[in-house]
């Protein structure tokens, strides 16, 4: 999917957030608004010290999730003049910043995220297992 790097913005916490615009033609001078926020994480140790996760190992979290853990936001608006597309994407990232800087800037975020991924990517392949048993 083309994407195009609007903006980027170092976080209080060292991440730093891009904003990318997907928006695409969709029938004559229409388009469908895409605005797409993006924070990749690297997992690294000092997310984890002093955590208490004694059951839970740097190792393991790297192994199911490689080196990263991305944070993805997207916002859509489709049969949007061309005329409006770039307030409309203005908005759309107005809007986010002012809801969600202080929760993306916090400095519990990046291990946070990283555990939320690790738990779902953990879950999808328990259930993926569970299937494949009963085939």
């Amino acid at each position: 999917m083309d994407e195009k790097l609007i903006d980027k913005i170092e976080l209080a916490n060292g991440l730093t957030l891009e904003f990318y615009d997907r928006s695409k033609p969709v029938a004559g001078d229409r388009c469908l608004v895409s605005l797409v926020a993006r924070i990749d994480v690297e997992i690294r140790p000092e997310y984890f010290e002093n955590i208490g996760a004694k059951d839970l190992s740097l190792a393991e979290i790297r192994n199911t999730l490689a080196d990263r853990a991305t944070y993805l936001y997207e916002k859509k608006k489709n049969f949007v003049s061309n005329t409006e597309k770039d307030d409309i994407l203005d908005g759309f990232k107005e809007k986010f910043l002012s809801a969600s800087l202080g929760y993306l800037s916090s400095p519990d975020f990046a291990r946070k995220l990283i555990l939320s991924r690790y738990k779902q990517v953990k879950a999808q392949l328990v259930i993926s297992q569970k299937v494949r048993a009963n085939l």
